[in-house]
């Protein structure tokens, strides 16, 4: 397995506040937004420990339900998933220590489980991380040694079709798994106090052979495949874009202090197909702990939509209860951002708002839900 090490050039990152209406609630007219195109939108939404799915029909001007809310179900919300375009994979545990790995496509309404772990039946086991690719499912985990201090690590590959797996020894611990072309990612860190480092493995999907390592410093956030496969890798003060093919460093952007974009604080991102990443943004000093925030990779700007940017104090307040952002996406058919938030005032409760994007950010429209928008999947 190959290792390289990652020097970081300097480049500089700026900020845009957004732009909005003249009285924060202006919803535009026919001529302006025209009626776009239909779509359907399939929101996960979490109430009382539990995912369920909501089935929304749209277009530019209106969003209506519908009451056919399709066959995903309800399901424990799981706090080990992996989100894609058009599925959504997750791991449950079972109460004999043995565990499920399903995944849900939104275009087909098919899914795919897998019991796991049936073999070992470790109650010591912890799951960090899954993904999949087409036919296979990844779990990355970990299991106790002889010594309270030794820990075991490990990438399960499950195919699907036959449920027969390779488990994939690893020496320092997985915390999250990517997958683009036929290779799975792999960020890891390393156990040992002394050289304790994080680093991004490369792992052939066909032959489990780890291909490659890149050594990175301490404090990666997360990764992220982009709309060209690469790899994006987030630290708080930069990020990095690693070739998903040759594992060489593409680019390298560190932000100067108080203009960090904070994506990789954002547990749920949606990236469009132009290369521009939707996310909840954390604020530590505005009215909301976090606000819609959209970060442009081709020009390595973060625009940042704050609420009283585009909604009146009456509608955040009273009308929508607005609490917390939950989710940020994107309808590119009607050119519509989509966020999901909490309500402040009914525990359990959301709703999803619309909005045109910069620079005429403007209020379109609010949706209220019984739950909380998690994740959306657009048709």
């Amino acid at each position: 397995m190959k290792t390289y090490h990652i020097w970081y050039a300097l480049l500089a990152l700026v900020l845009l506040g957004c732009s909005s209406s003249e009285d924060g609630s202006t919803t535009g007219t026919d001529d302006e937004l025209g009626t776009g195109v239909p779509a359907d939108y399939a929101l996960l939404t979490s109430n009382n420990g539990n995912l369920s799915s909501v089935q929304l029909n749209a277009n530019r001007l209106m969003v209506t339900h519908n009451p056919n809310n399709g066959p995903f179900g309800t399901i424990p919300e799981p706090s080990i998933f992996y989100l894609e375009d058009t599925r959504f994979s997750y791991f449950n545990r079972h109460p004999d220590c043995s565990g499920e790995i399903a995944s849900y496509n939104f275009t087909t309404d098919i899914t795919e489980r897998v019991t796991v772990f049936a073999d070992l039946l470790d109650c010591q086991l912890v799951v960090k991380a899954v993904a999949r690719s087409s036919d296979s499912f990844f779990i990355a985990y970990e299991t106790p040694g002889p010594l309270p201090s030794d820990r075991n690590f490990y990438i399960r590959a499950i195919d699907i079709a036959s449920s027969a797996h390779v488990d994939v020894p690893l020496t320092e611990e997985p915390l999250q798994l990517d997958f683009s072309g036929n290779r799975l990612f792999i960020l890891t860190l390393d156990p040992d106090i002394s050289s304790k480092k994080n680093a991004l493995v490369a792992m052939d999907s066909e032959t489990k052979e780890l291909l490659h390592e890149v050594n990175l410093d301490l404090e990666v956030q997360k990764i992220k495949k982009d709309p060209d496969g690469n790899i994006v890798v987030s630290y708080p003060s930069l990020h990095l874009v690693i070739s998903s093919t040759t594992m060489g460093v593409l680019s390298t952007v560190r932000y100067t202090e108080g203009t960090e974009p904070k994506f990789g604080f954002s547990e749920r991102n949606f990236f469009d197909s132009s290369g521009n990443l939707y996310y909840q943004r954390p604020e530590s000093t505005g009215e909301y702990p976090s606000i819609p925030a959209v970060y442009e990779f081709g020009s390595n700007t973060a625009i940042l939509y704050f609420y009283e940017n585009f909604l009146s104090e009456q509608q955040r307040e009273f009308e929508f209860e607005l609490g917390d952002t939950s989710m940020v996406s994107y309808d590119s058919g009607n050119n519509l951002i989509l966020i999901g938030y909490r309500k402040s005032g009914s525990e359990g409760l959301g709703g999803l708002l619309r909005i045109k994007p910069a620079p005429d950010a403007q209020f379109v429209d609010n949706t209220d839900l019984e739950g909380i928008p998690f994740a959306v999947f657009i048709r």
